[in-house]
């Protein structure tokens, strides 16, 4: 039986194709090898979609030492310091965007970047020195300290890797300082970067200590880099801005409102005495209501002096409204406690 010379032509085509289809596919799963690669590219990646952060992981910080390993390629792996923009360098990559994700993910963004150039590369990322995110315990705890956060830790974690209260010291009252700088992996409500975000003021958050021990969550928050948590012997008051000794002042007796400003030296030249404003924590909730306070009304006996109570926060502006809000740190830390960093320093994992 002879073939038709129509099909035979056919047949030829239709191998060609498939040959011409199996051509195309090796060649796209066979990039050029790795001694190829370019030396002189820089480029800035800003991940567009990367897998979702669950709340215990750990965020890559500025000032963290990364450790990239690419498997069969010691030539491009190395480690690297994240910069102050929150990036890192890479080999035949350039500038990279790493701050504000997890080691997984920034393991499948280089991997990806890598896949270009190099078949099915697998990457790990390991952390190796945590430096981006600090935390202090001080006050009436059993072991007072400096903590690198590797995750997320809610207030009662951390209070408990401080060795918890001392029963017989420590007072009803627990104070967080969070010193109002802007987190730079946080989001609005509808998800966008905190670069566009406004930065928090200064914040001081006092909470019941029975409340946290029995597991209250208006009092259990997540810890953020850069907040000291203060457990004093005594209820305190706190005295800040224009005056000349801004402080923690012992609850011990019944104090006023006028007896607390001359405890704290009275006023520097550019006190403004009558906007002084009183903060006090809302019986309900961790909110504070404020009052703006005439003191010269005060003085001249035209309304009474103000009985302070725990927690009460006092503060003491310029002629141009201003309160050295910075200075809250300051003031909301126990003079005993010194320097934090004399302080010892753990790892918490």
């Amino acid at each position: 039986m002879q073939t038709s010379p129509n099909i035979s032509k056919q047949v030829i085509f239709l191998l060609s194709l498939i040959f011409c289809f199996q051509i195309l596919t090796w060649a796209q799963s066979n990039p050029t090898p790795s001694q190829d690669l370019p030396t002189n590219v820089v480029a800035v990646v800003v991940p567009a979609k990367v897998a979702p952060i669950s709340d215990n992981s750990y965020r890559i910080g500025i000032g963290d030492l990364i450790d990239i390993r690419v498997l069969n390629h010691p030539e491009i792996s190395k480690e690297t310091r994240v910069e102050g923009r929150g990036t890192i360098r890479i080999p035949y990559v350039g500038e990279l965007l790493a701050s504000c994700l997890t080691e997984s993910q920034l393991s499948e963004i280089i991997a990806e970047k890598f896949r270009k150039y190099i078949k099915e590369p697998q990457v790990d990322v390991f952390i190796k020195e945590y430096s981006s995110q600090p935390v202090a315990v001080i006050g009436a705890v059993d072991k007072p300290g400096r903590f690198q956060l590797q995750r997320r830790v809610r207030l009662i974690e951390l209070l408990t890797y401080a060795g918890g209260p001392k029963l017989d010291k420590a007072g009803h009252t627990l104070h967080l300082i969070r010193s109002g700088e802007k987190d730079a992996c946080a989001t609005d409500s509808t998800g966008q970067s905190n670069t566009t975000m406004e930065a928090p003021v200064p914040q001081l958050l006092s909470f019941k200590l029975r409340d946290l021990l029995t597991g209250g969550a208006d009092a259990n928050l997540y810890v953020q880099p850069g907040d000291i948590i203060s457990l004093p012997e005594a209820e305190q008051v706190f005295v800040t801005g224009y005056v000349m000794k801004p402080g923690a002042l012992q609850l011990n007796t019944k104090i006023t409102l006028m007896q607390a400003i001359g405890m704290a030296g009275g006023y520097t030249p550019e006190a403004q005495k009558k906007k002084i404003k009183l903060s006090r924590p809302s019986a309900d909730s961790n909110n504070r209501i404020e009052q703006i306070i005439n003191v010269e009304d005060i003085e001249k006996h035209k309304i009474q002096d103000i009985v302070l109570q725990a927690n009460d926060l006092i503060e003491v502006p310029n002629s141009a409204g201003k309160t050295i809000l910075n200075g809250l740190l300051r003031t909301a830390l126990p003079s005993a406690a010194g320097s934090l960093g004399t302080l010892p320093l753990y790892i918490l994992r």
